[in-house]
């Protein structure tokens, strides 16, 4: 029989300061909860977050080798991938459920095997992700991108745009170093008519002592119901490999210079195909929610 109620916690991911970074819920189900999709949608629905994560415990899970299922629901769609939300729901069994230990495993429905890790020191949670590599455009198509990309920012000057990539989610679209991305003006009418309604918007940055990440990005999913999303874990699984193949290294400090903004920092094992991104985590608010 399905539950008439359901507890529920809400956690700022990316950041270690309250209201900031990228909120989601997180509800922990039984094997036998009799939900429907369509109820768990009104239920991402109802919370209006990015993505509302519902963990089911999987039959070798074990307090020394958790592993859940993991399902991702925005306010319109069930996202294939999260970073966030799955940072979030680590944070709701370390803090919820102190007996297991990490890492946490977490089978996805298209992404696979997830993990995050904790690292206590640092206070941070480690997700272990399999990494988009963009894809560039024939050199042909390469005018036709940019003009399309200048249709999705429509007050940026030519030249701003330096090249548009294609990935397995989305767009992604790069501006020179002079343009301040988080001032950027975006047309959400025109992102929501590409073909998965989003684009990912990222440019180089200098280092600062007050801003030491060396890209900026944002990300825009009308398509999904998410005009701007706050800190996209996921779309650094995009970012990363972009830029470190144009620079080298395998480390990258990031920030998502969205009003709310949020910090990531990556690694890109490049021989396991997958990134590594830590972030923060803080919790924000818990409650019950009546079915």
């Amino acid at each position: 029989m399905a539950p008439s109620q359901l507890a529920y916690n809400v956690f700022d991911a990316f950041t270690a300061s309250r209201f900031r970074g990228n909120p989601a819920a997180v509800i922990l189900l039984q094997p036998d909860h009799g939900l429907s999709d369509a109820l768990l949608q009104f239920i991402g629905r109802e919370f209006n977050l990015s993505e509302t994560a519902f963990l089911v415990p999987l039959e070798d899970h074990r307090d020394d080798a958790p592993h859940y299922s993991i399902r991702w629901f925005t306010p319109g769609v069930e996202a294939p991938l999260c970073g966030h939300a799955t940072l979030a729901a680590a944070c709701h069994l370390r803090l919820n459920h102190p007996e297991l230990q990490p890492p946490y495993r977490f089978a996805s429905r298209l992404a696979g095997e997830l993990k995050v890790n904790y690292l206590a020191e640092q206070d941070l949670y480690e997700l272990d992700f399999p990494a988009d590599i963009p894809v560039a455009l024939a050199d042909a198509d390469v005018p036709a991108g940019i003009e399309m990309a200048h249709t999705w920012f429509p007050k940026l000057a030519r030249g701003d745009i330096k090249t548009v990539f294609k990935t397995s989610r989305d767009y992604l679209v790069e501006v020179a170093e002079t343009v301040d991305v988080s001032a950027v003006v975006y047309d959400p009418v025109a992102i929501a008519r590409t073909p998965n309604g989003q684009c990912t918007l990222t440019g180089p940055h200098t280092p600062t002592v007050e801003d030491p990440s060396q890209v900026h990005s944002r990300l825009f999913a009308p398509g999904s119901g998410i005009e701007e999303d706050p800190v996209t874990g996921s779309a650094h699984t995009r970012i990363v490999p972009y830029w470190l193949s144009k620079w080298g290294g395998n480390t990258l400090k990031c920030r998502q210079v969205s009003p709310r903004g949020g910090e990531l920092d990556t690694v890109w094992l490049r021989d396991k195909g997958r990134v590594l991104l830590r972030g923060h985590g803080v919790r924000t608010a818990q409650g019950i929610l009546f079915l």
